[in-house]
């Protein structure tokens, strides 16, 4: 069940092979033994080795799918490999699609139709919205377009529902408005054209009456390539124009299309210098859509929804029904780390979190009398990695699982470049007396004379105090729990003595910062971060060491990555 990678030789080892793999553990994938719901994994595709550059900060040179030469140091690297295409045509994701037609049409819910979408393709890259997995195929256009029949029907058999759409009366006025809305800029003269003879088509073939050829004119603009794809068209290295920002930052921070005030504002010129973007952007950070699309973001880093799948057996405390509070809590977590205005440093060292019912028995605490509460768990449990969702999600069963823990802190709070799993691995025989789940890895994993267990093992052993239920424990197997150990960083070897201590030095840990730093630049640029991109990233860690996640964003949307029409690499 415990998947071993190496970085040398390609080693590795499962355990308990017959209980199948583990769900819900972090870094499966990379490891050889995927999760059922699927994995994303760190680095993009493709990328070649390219020439080295600074070890302190994981940095390296070269062109943008290059993440440096090897490293012989040992040390720890940020993992920059990734091949970009920096679309001009970014697919709407299905749910920037549900929420933009709910918003074009003034719908009272959203539709619900994008369930029945074609999904991206897990295991491909760190988020959804990634440009690798937004194609479109035969499959995806027949349910655009059967949507959109749906979405015309809909709000034209009810003259209230039209008229919340556009309350005029003539063909070019609604082809004006609304189009507008749905292309997120005017439309050309052509268009404009074109779309009022579409108009006129759907009063022939269905009968006198505005509702025929405004339902048709629906149906086209929701199936139109300029509706579906946001665009970057401009020349590389040049300003988006103004409507292309205004539906970049709308996407990103609100989930959906530009709103008649943001488009406005691009056509005064509010958006076109950074300044400006700043300032819409701190609105729109203040709004509930923001804590829905980051949300979304941390639910991704994090893996979140392999809480819906984790399993325990044998374990008399656990539940199927502490699944869904790990999740929900887990998501609360996050939430107020955003909107309170906090960053990386609070995640990693706080003392406070969320518990259910059945979260409280476990920690020891009262039952809270909401849903879920908020508690102080005191210096005993430092940060977000070492509270019960992460330690129960990364565990088998009772048992700790020091691999899939370390593996998810070097892939999502490191970003550190890993080998290849190996394609088959030995199991490890049972324990014996007296023998911990630390002793037993070293062993075995000594054998693979890498450098990918000198890095997992280290950070995963730091938690070895606490069991597969996440509560404490100081001995394992009958013999004494050790969580002591060391992490070779980018910037050096540092020494702790348990995960509290581990947590304190990522905390301040540059390598820490810039991955996080990566990850949402990933999630908002929605493409592969590669070494080209150190700029960026050298910015946003800076911002992230001091400040919170929401000045983050701000520093981002201010930087030319977000403002300019992305440069292909030489």
């Amino acid at each position: 069940m415990l998947a071993l990678c190496c970085a040398l030789g390609g080693c590795g080892i499962s355990r308990h092979a017959q209980h199948g793999p583990p769900r819900g553990a972090a870094g499966s994938s990379h490891l050889g033994e995927g999760d059922a719901g699927g994995e994303t994994t760190t680095g993009g595709s493709g990328g070649q080795a390219g020439a080295s550059g600074n070890p302190a900060t994981g940095g390296t040179s070269g062109d943008s799918g290059a993440a440096g030469a090897e490293d012989t140091s040992g040390h720890s690297t940020l993992d920059l490999r990734g091949s970009p295409f920096y679309t001009r045509f970014q697919r709407l994701t299905n749910s920037q699609w549900e929420h933009a037609v709910t918003d074009l049409l003034r719908l009272d819910a959203p539709p619900g139709l994008a369930k029945d979408f074609e999904p991206p393709i897990a295991g491909t890259t760190d988020f959804d919205n990634n440009e690798h997995v937004l194609a479109v195929d035969s499959s995806l256009a027949d349910s655009y377009e059967t949507a959109a029949e749906a979405l015309a029907e809909r709000v034209t058999s009810s003259p209230a529902s039209l008229a919340a759409i556009d309350a005029g009366t003539d063909a070019a006025g609604f082809v004006r408005s609304f189009g507008r809305r749905v292309f997120r800029r005017p439309l050309t003269a052509d268009e404009q054209t074109r779309y009022e003879g579409i108009f006129a088509v759907g009063e022939q073939l269905y009968g006198d009456g505005f509702e025929h050829g405004a339902g048709l004119v629906i149906r086209a603009m929701l199936q139109s390539p300029y509706f579906l794809y946001r665009s970057e068209l401009g020349p590389s290295g040049e300003p988006l124009d103004s409507y292309e920002v205004a539906s970049k930052l709308s996407f990103w921070l609100r989930g959906t299309t530009p709103s008649d005030e943001l488009l406005d504002a691009a056509a005064a010129g509010e958006l076109d210098s950074a300044d400006g973007l700043e300032t819409a952007a701190r609105q729109m950070l203040e709004e509930s859509t923001a804590v829905a699309v980051m949300r979304d973001f941390h639910g991704q880093l994090m893996h979140l929804a392999r809480y819906q799948s984790l399993a325990k057996v044998g374990v008399p405390e656990y539940g199927e029904a502490l699944n869904r509070e790990l999740e929900e809590a887990s998501y609360l977590f996050f939430d107020r780390v955003f909107q309170q205005n906090l960053g990386l440093r609070e995640i990693l060292t706080t003392r406070t979190g969320y518990v259910g019912p059945g979260m409280a028995e476990l920690y020891g605490l009262d039952a809270p009398a909401s849903a879920f509460e908020e508690r102080d768990f005191g210096s005993s449990r430092t940060g977000y990695f070492m509270q019960l969702p992460f330690l129960m999600l990364n565990a088998i069963n009772r048992q700790s699982d020091p691999i899939h823990r370390g593996v998810a802190l070097e892939l999502d709070v490191l970003c550190a470049e890993m080998g290849a799993p190996a394609e088959i691995a030995p199991s490890i025989p049972p324990a014996s007396a007296g023998t911990t789940e630390r002793e037993q890895i070293t062993e075995f994993t000594a054998s693979c004379g890498g450098v990918c267990h000198a890095q997992i093992n280290p950070l995963g052993f730091a938690f070895e105090n606490f069991d597969g239920m996440g509560q404490e424990r100081e001995t394992d197997n009958g013999g004494a729990v050790d969580t002591a150990a060391s992490y070779p960083f980018a910037d050096g070897t540092r020494a702790f003595a348990d995960a509290r201590e581990l947590m304190s030095i990522l905390a301040d840990n540059a390598q820490a910062h810039t991955c996080y730093s990566k990850k949402v630049a990933g999630y908002a640029l929605q493409r592969d971060i590669v070494v080209s991109d150190r700029p960026l990233l050298d910015t946003l860690s800076a911002v992230s060491r001091t400040d919170s996640l929401k000045e983050m964003v701000v520093a981002l949307v201010r930087n030319s990555a977000f403002r300019l029409r992305a440069s292909e690499a030489p």
